[in-house]
């Protein structure tokens, strides 16, 4: 278990002993960290598949929060360095990073950030510190927050595709970009509000940051994008520098500290965990992940730890954590827009079952909505960023009619049934009223059972629970208020309340098992099979539209940052 344990935090005696082991010559000083922040970030670890094998090594979310911590923790460090370019997280990940940065300045740590070109996610996470660079030739993309939402119906409809769906919650929007060619008032009125909440967010955060009055950075957002030039003139940026430029300035401000990259420091952070895991005798935290569109089945990876969520893969590793006596608490990460109605609601009574018998605390990712809030609600305590996107508790049921599309291409199906709804799942046939009645009934009944669900995880009235249902998106900050969370905060914070809840008093550094395990090298030929139909998985409606399933707890629309 110790060899596979992830090491949360750093005991200050393993401090010491890698300064020994600086004094004896066998290790190499250091004053400043390294690090890049860029591209995509996994929520998982990377599995053990050829084609991540390839790529080179890139850090997932938890390990770079656990390498911010350490460099927190470390006394001998005293600057960070970031070079900061093309973002690609949500606006959760970005938070948590970014009070990491605090966090750092906090414990007396110089940090850096050098951008080369800052849409509104770098800049965001740049604003935490204490110097920013910008490259000369650079820019400042800071325009506000804009959500686009895609509706298909026209091109539907070209292609001889009808969507037949049933609706619970009229916010539940997700069958309108499907089934209408612009958004209907309730859509409209929920992401003007989401979109609103975290335009505010940002805002607050950067005054923050950078030192300024709110309606200033308001109106400095109305005026962007911002050239390199007129962002140092508009004090949005300290100085225009290349990345070697401004590491030597830092270097100059801390007396020609050695410099130690990322991939360094970690590994010999991790070696000072180990051997601190190794001298205790407590407990340690279980993280499950359950990342991308729930599906009923095994997991199936994607490219960098993407892909989709399965029910069954989620219930043998919880399986693990319940029946491991050495596991005190569980901390369920859920970075999920939802899926299969039935999966979601098999992974919540798995994540009950184990709510029983150990601490369960959820933390909420970028997305955690619609079947990703289904399963959050099993847990002791639920804890979202303010920028989560989250709740959506609806429901919809329906399918496909590919019917005219057929004809269209010279294909025609004869059917021959017995059983007055044999043809229900059939993508040929329209429903008729029965079947529509039939769908109804189901989706009712399924968005009674998740109210009821909410309401008691929640330890909510069920009318309480129906005012903030009806399928609607909220922030985390809303969520919140509204009840459907305990409390703001990140991964980071979800450990440490699972480690008071497994008894462990709060100055002790234990370990952190992470599930679900990699991949082992012999499983290969099965992950790289070209026929396979988990590609299907990477689009959550090309699976479920021409799947037999009938009801999707979903997340009705994407938010982008641009």
């Amino acid at each position: 278990m110790i060899r596979r344990a992830w090491r949360h935090g750093l005991a200050a005696s393993s401090f010491a002993l890698d300064a020994l082991m600086h004094v004896l010559g066998r290790r190499p000083p250091y004053g400043i960290l390294k690090l890049d922040v860029h591209g995509e970030i996994a929520e998982e670890p990377m599995g053990q598949r050829l084609l991540d094998m390839l790529q080179p090594h890139r850090d997932d979310f938890f390990s770079l929060v656990v390498l911010l911590r350490w460099a927190r923790e470390d006394p001998r460090l005293r600057a960070v360095f970031v070079r900061c370019d093309d973002l690609r997280l949500g606006w959760a990940r970005t938070q948590e990073l970014r009070r990491s940065l605090v966090a750092l300045r906090r414990a007396g740590k110089a940090v850096w950030v050098h951008l080369a070109y800052a849409g509104v996610r770098e800049y965001v996470l740049a604003s935490a510190a204490d110097k920013i660079t910008l490259a000369p030739a650079g820019m400042v993309d800071v325009t506000g927050l804009a959500s686009e939402v895609t509706f298909v119906a026209g091109t539907l409809q070209k292609l001889g595709i009808q969507i037949d769906l049933v609706q619970m919650g009229k916010y539940k929007s997700a069958a309108e970009t499907l089934t209408r060619q612009d958004m209907s008032e309730p859509h409209r009125e929920m992401v003007e509000s989401v979109l609103h909440d975290l335009y505010e967010q940002v805002v607050d955060l950067i005054a923050e940051g950078r030192h300024l009055a709110v309606g200033s950075v308001r109106h400095l957002l109305d005026r962007g994008p911002f050239t390199a030039q007129e962002a140092e003139q508009a004090q949005l940026v300290d100085a225009l520098l290349y990345d070697d430029e401004a590491e030597e300035r830092l270097r100059a401000q801390c007396e020609q500290q050695t410099v130690i990259e990322r991939r360094a420091y970690f590994s010999r952070r991790a070696r000072a965990a180990r051997r601190a895991v190794l001298r205790q005798d407590h407990p340690a935290i279980g993280l499950l992940h359950v990342t991308g569109p729930i599906k009923t089945g095994q997991t199936v990876a994607g490219p960098g730890a993407a892909g989709a969520c399965g029910a069954a893969t989620v219930a043998r590793d919880l399986k693990a954590l319940r029946e491991r006596p050495q596991i005190g608490a569980v901390v369920v990460r859920i970075a999920s827009p939802g899926g299969s109605g039935l999966a979601s609601d098999l992974i919540w009574h798995e994540v009950s079952k184990t709510a029983q018998q150990k601490p369960v605390v959820v933390s909420l990712g970028d997305v955690a909505a619609s079947g990703g809030y289904y399963v959050a609600v099993a847990g002791n305590l639920v804890l979202a960023e303010a920028g989560t996107i989250t709740g959506s508790i609806g429901v919809l049921a329906g399918k496909a009619v590919l019917k005219d599309l057929y004809e269209q291409i010279g294909v025609t199906k004869q059917l021959i049934v017995r059983g007055r709804h044999a043809a229900l799942h059939s993508d040929y046939v329209p429903l008729g009223a029965e079947e529509r009645q039939r769908l109804q009934a189901e989706a009712e009944s399924f968005y009674a059972g998740f109210i009821s669900k909410v309401s008691c995880g929640r330890q909510l009235e069920s009318h309480a629970v129906a005012a903030v249902a009806e399928g609607r998106v909220w922030t985390g900050s809303q969520a919140k208020n509204a009840g459907l969370v305990d409390q703001l905060g990140g991964l980071e914070e979800a450990l440490d309340q699972a480690k008071v809840l497994a008894g462990v008093a709060a100055n002790v550094r234990i370990a952190v098992e992470r599930f679900p395990r990699r991949e082992r090298l012999w499983k290969l030929p099965w992950s790289l099979n070209p026929g396979s139909s988990r590609l299907q998985h990477l689009n959550p409606w090309m699976h479920m539209l021409g799947s037999g399933e009938r009801l999707w707890a979903i997340l009705p629309f994407h938010i982008s940052f641009f």
